[in-house]
């Protein structure tokens, strides 16, 4: 099987209540969170996938989520990637782990990509509930996605999405989530989405707070940890403490 290599890129920050991420747990406590993108690269080969895209721009998140967001020049997604040596219209897979604005903010960087998301959350991220009409930017409330437009290829379910690189339907946060499994040279690392805010979700068992099921939760996290060696969380500024940050 094929080994690939993680680059986790911090492609800007959000400021949110903490217990939005960690499930009756830390009420008011105010906290910066790094928004992640991940760039796979396959060991010895010529094979590259994004794993998110990111928020769109600060204007817009503010004012549709109503959420401080904040990014440097330097935070580009495109630029991050180019001082990296990867030109983006050369990445031909695109994953994405959910479809809230702050994970596929930038799909249009990637104009020769193949977008796999799953069937459900493609069908709930035009309808979704009340409360997340928003972190959508759902037309229900007059806006556009971010994603509008996106040539999606759509999954129904686990798929391998090439050698050493598979995708796990995880419904939890969203009811169409997706895990990303990688196969390193440091075993199976698990790349959750917003199913892991933080490292301490797995640690103690919390479920995120912006949550669509418990129970799916739980039972999700059960097979993401039968199947991985590792799991890193979307919004964990722990994921920087190497830089860069590089897994295994």
């Amino acid at each position: 099987m094929k080994e690939w290599k993680i680059t986790a890129l911090q492609t800007g920050s959000l400021e949110m209540e903490k217990s939005i991420g960690t499930y009756l747990k830390d009420n008011g406590t105010v906290v910066i969170i790094p928004t992640v993108s991940f760039l796979l690269e396959e060991v010895g080969g010529p094979g590259k996938i994004m794993v998110d895209t990111g928020f769109e721009s600060v204007e817009r998140t503010e004012r549709v989520q109503r959420q401080k967001a904040f990014r440097t020049d330097d935070q580009k997604l495109d630029v991050l990637l180019r001082d990296r040596g990867v030109d983006p219209g050369k990445i031909e897979t695109v994953i994405l782990t959910h479809l809230h604005f702050d994970h596929s903010g930038n799909n249009g960087l990637f104009p020769n990509a193949e977008f796999y998301v799953q069937d459900e959350e493609l069908r709930y991220a035009f309808v979704p509930l009340p409360d997340e009409l928003e972190p959508y930017f759902s037309p229900l409330i007059d806006e556009k996605p971010s994603f509008w437009g996106t040539p999606f290829r759509r999954i129904g379910g686990d798929r391998e999405i090439c050698d050493g690189v598979q995708v796990m339907l995880t419904p939890g946060h969203t009811p169409g989530g997706q895990t990303v499994l990688v196969n390193t040279s440091g075993g199976t690392y698990a790349l959750a989405g917003d199913n892991v805010f933080f490292y301490e979700n797995v640690e103690e068992n919390i479920p995120p707070g912006h949550i669509y099921s418990r129970a799916d939760w739980f039972y999700s996290m059960e097979r993401v940890k039968s199947r991985a060696d590792h799991i890193v969380p979307s919004h964990d500024m722990l994921v920087f403490r190497k830089k860069p940050a590089v897994f295994p």
